[in-house]
């Protein structure tokens, strides 16, 4: 369903007041337009962006649902203030847009306030940094130190919507900032351990959402020195979040679905683009939505074939990979909002299986066109033999994966090693290219189906002494499906064929791969 434009976003970028790579604020609103608008969500948005710190017609304001703010702020006598304090007519215009409700974001150096300037910010935005003592001079109570990570400080809040609880940075931070003491408003997003000033309980929080009184709502977030760090899934994530929230919209379970854009992307999606028009993509992102976990299952280690299949994905930057740990996230994630879904995941002594509702989502899928990839033993899952397992049986799962491995039958792989996998289909668009190539892997067996597969690739076994089927395509009810029994641990996912060979499973399920090759 196509949702209508609903909130109308307005970006203002201040002026270059530091080197390359370090407070990029017209870059950054346009990274952020771009992001938008070819999101999961741009449907919903209407975004325009100004550089110079103010818009020249300040009129479009009025109507504007949510006002970013990333731009310098004044530090004593060095550096110029926040725009929107610059003169009372645009302090007057902020309260006519705080009092209906309009949402705010400021963004690391755009939270430097006199203390007669943050009385308004503590009103609107419940935080800033504070450089001006009672006598006005330069005598910073907040403080500036490096950072090497954020910490989700409430991982319930929408803002935190498919955001990992850690994300790892090196970066400027500000901390120890004003806030009214106790503010029933604010619910802390980001903390920095390690960051400490005894008595203070907010000294190391530096992202925060307010919800205010008047129904508006702010985010504001003292981390961001870097434009790096838009390269993060998760800051990046954690923004649009706060962007849809701040502004009054619904936050998706998985949270927003963002694609990174380099300066060339960005400068041929803006190019002749003009207030809120929208700019044209040469390709747009390919949405994976990466499903693996399952805490019982320690010898198929997720937590470290999961990073390496993303990154051999995003090695392809039309493809963006959203992770989840959380079977049921088929249930209560948007999946048509992904192109292809993709299974690192096996219940292994987990009976609950799939809710009603898990599969009947991930059947409608399906059933609209919606790619699927399966990897390595993620075609025991919802089977009748797993150890401990048995009641969580769904015979559907062995319709849409075409061979699966049965514990009470004669599945079975030889010794974890290395051997050689030759190509059966050299003709085959994901296949078009690519040699024979050695892996070091387990090299299944006797997996049990009878449905018609096209096979791939293949490796003889020395357990059976025949050629056993390692990868091959299927359909299901009209839904292209892509198997491969490798992948048993990081290591087989080094291999550079390996990689191309996911990259292009994806494009080939979900219709991207160009018949003609890649």
């Amino acid at each position: 369903m196509i949702r209508p434009l609903t909130k109308k976003i307005v970006l203002i970028a201040g002026e270059l007041s530091h080197g390359p790579g370090a407070h990029e604020y017209v870059k950054t609103v346009r990274l952020l337009k771009v992001m938008l608008e070819q999101s999961t969500a741009g449907d919903q948005l209407q975004v325009e962006y100004h550089t110079g710190g103010w818009p020249e017609d300040e009129r479009t304001l009025e109507d504007a649902d949510l006002v970013l703010f990333a731009t310098d702020g004044r530090d004593g006598f060095l550096f110029r203030d926040v725009p929107f304090v610059e003169t009372k007519e645009r302090i007057s215009l902020m309260e006519r847009l705080m009092e209906r409700g309009c949402g705010l974001m400021l963004l690391h150096f755009s939270t430097f306030f006199t203390r007669e300037e943050g009385k308004k910010v503590l009103e609107w935005g419940g935080g800033y940094f504070e450089w001006e003592d009672e006598a006005g001079e330069r005598n910073w109570y907040s403080h500036i130190s490096e950072g090497d990570r954020l910490e989700l400080a409430a991982s319930a809040h929408p803002i935190a919507n498919g955001v990992s609880a850690s994300i790892e940075l090196h970066d400027e931070i500000y901390w120890r900032l004003r806030f009214t003491p106790d503010d029933p408003r604010i619910t802390p997003i980001w903390r920095v351990p390690g960051l400490t000033d005894e008595g203070d309980p907010t000294a190391n929080l530096v992202g925060w959402a307010l919800q205010r009184e008047d129904g508006g709502r702010a985010f504001v977030t003292s981390a961001g020195h870097s434009y790096s760090l838009w390269e993060n899934e998760d800051f990046r994530k954690a923004h649009l979040n706060a962007i849809m929230w701040a502004a009054g919209l619904e936050i998706p379970y998985g949270g927003v679905i963002s694609h990174y854009y380099d300066d060339e992307a960005i400068a041929g999606v803006l190019d002749g683009v003009q207030g809120s028009g929208r700019g044209a993509v040469d390709s747009e992102p390919i949405h994976v939505l990466l499903i693996s976990g399952n805490e019982h299952h320690k010898w198929h280690l997720w937590e470290r074939t999961m990073p390496s299949i993303c990154a051999a994905l995003r090695q392809d930057e039309r493809i963006a990979v959203t992770v989840t740990t959380d079977i049921e996230s088929l249930a209560e994630m948007d999946l048509a909002l992904f192109h292809t879904i993709a299974l690192n995941y096996c219940n292994w002594q987990d009976p609950q299986g799939l809710s009603e509702r898990a599969k009947e989502a991930l059947l409608t899928y399906l059933r609209n066109g919606g790619g699927l990839l399966i990897l390595h033993f993620a075609n025991g899952a919802f089977h009748f033999s797993l150890p401990e397992a048995g009641a969580s049986d769904w015979p559907e799962f062995r319709r849409i994966v075409p061979r699966v491995w049965n514990h009470h039958g004669a599945s079975a792989h030889d010794a974890y090693g290395s051997f050689e996998v030759r190509i059966v289909d050299p003709e085959h668009a994901t296949t078009r290219g690519i040699a024979g190539f050695a892996v070091t892997d387990e090299l299944y067996v006797n997996q049990e189906g009878t449905a018609d597969i096209h096979v791939l690739y293949a490796a003889t076994s020395q357990v059976t002494g025949k050629e056993e089927p390692l990868a091959w395509t299927s359909e299901y009810e009209g839904a292209r499906v892509y198997q491969t029994l490798l992948g048993h641990d990081e290591e087989s996912y080094q291999v550079p064929e390996v990689q191309e060979m996911l990259r292009r499973a994806v494009l080939w399920t979900c219709g991207k791969l160009p018949e003609g090759g890649n």
